[in-house]
């Protein structure tokens, strides 16, 4: 940097990231408080809202005021009611609760310099497919989580249904597809498919809760298994959604191969996650998720494009193509030729 940029430089952006950090915070205090669950159901003035969560005066108004100015809350008349953005994702008693997700992972980078120093997960994860069933063990926490999953996915299987041609294509399984949102969408929009789940048998009764909440009971079929020790569905497609990014490169490379097994001739692979620029500088987002997942996974990471091709070249595929899915998501999709 020359001598007339630094001059130019100015400390915003810092600022900027410091002001991003306080919003953080103050959102995840009112999670904590169940501050999104109460509004929804009774309007209160900043005075109710001490009085019903023990929160001093002084800073009660900047801070409901703080959460109006980023579209969680709704003034009216002095009173404070949940908005629609935090009524679907805050409110406590709905399935798709991101409050937990979002203190786990407030937990997980309170601890990143540690990460950053071991180079280990700070969730206490283990190898395997069985650190999900570790970190879940009731149907409550399997629902905490794939709330928080939902949420994340809930964008890219909206965009899946056009971002592939599924006209021709009978059979399809989500590897790892946990309650179903991905394939709900694509059941809708294509109903002629046959449409299976792969996930690990723990993950069933919340997947059989969830499809009966969608109404498509019987549109999704369930098939339990270790996707490292089963076969996985014959099908004319997989997609592994957000699933590559938790595990490391020799696990990655063996579920190319297990999709390569899968797949009839002329079939294909789609994978999906928050791949990283070829470059590393451009995408801030994958990146700090590439950081998280060595906080929460014993291996994973987020990777590039061109080295999540070479995976699933290295097991068979002819021919791997990527593209813009939705958000920060990068859809690869991986031809087995005929």
């Amino acid at each position: 940097m020359t001598k007339g940029a630094q001059a130019g430089a100015t400390a915003e952006p810092l600022l900027q990231m410091a002001a991003d950090f306080y919003k953080w915070r103050t959102v995840l205090f009112a999670v904590e408080l169940g501050l999104f669950t109460a509004l929804l159901h009774t309007a209160m003035t900043p005075a109710g809202v001490c009085d019903r969560f023990g929160i001093g005066r002084r800073g009660a108004a900047d801070f409901l005021d703080s959460l109006v100015s980023v579209g969680l809350l709704e003034r009216a008349d002095g009173a404070y009611r949940t908005a629609p953005l935090a009524a679907r994702f805050l409110d406590g008693e709905k399935a798709a609760y991101l409050g937990r997700f979002l203190q786990q992972a407030d937990a997980r980078w309170s601890r990143v310099g540690e990460g950053l120093l071991t180079g280990e997960p700070q969730n206490g994860a283990r190898p395997g497919a069985g650190m999900f069933v570790r970190q879940h063990r009731s149907r409550q926490e399997w629902r905490a989580y794939y709330g928080g999953m939902d949420a994340l996915n809930g964008p890219s299987g909206r965009a899946l249904v056009d971002a592939f041609d599924w006209g021709t294509v009978k059979r399809v399984t989500d590897v790892g597809g946990a309650r179903g949102n991905v394939l709900a969408e694509l059941v809708r929009a294509y109903p002629h498919l046959e449409a299976t789940v792969f996930d690990l048998p723990a993950v069933e009764p919340v997947f059989t809760e969830h499809m009966a909440e969608l109404g498509l009971t019987g549109r999704v079929a369930f098939r339990p298994g270790d996707f490292f020790r089963d076969p996985l569905p014959e099908s004319e497609v997989v997609v592994f959604g957000h699933v590559l990014h938790d595990w490391d490169v020799e696990q990655r490379r063996q579920l190319a191969g297990r999709a390569f097994d899968a797949v009839a001739p002329g079939g294909y692979a789609l994978a999906y996650d928050t791949m990283i620029d070829e470059e590393r500088r451009a995408k801030t987002n994958s990146l700090l998720v590439s950081l998280n997942m060595m906080l929460c996974t014993p291996g994973g990471s987020e990777y590039t494009p061109s080295e999540g091709a070479r995976w699933f070249e290295d097991a068979g595929f002819t021919e791997v193509t990527h593209r813009p899915l939705a958000g920060d998501d990068t859809l690869l999709v991986a031809h087995r030729a005929r």
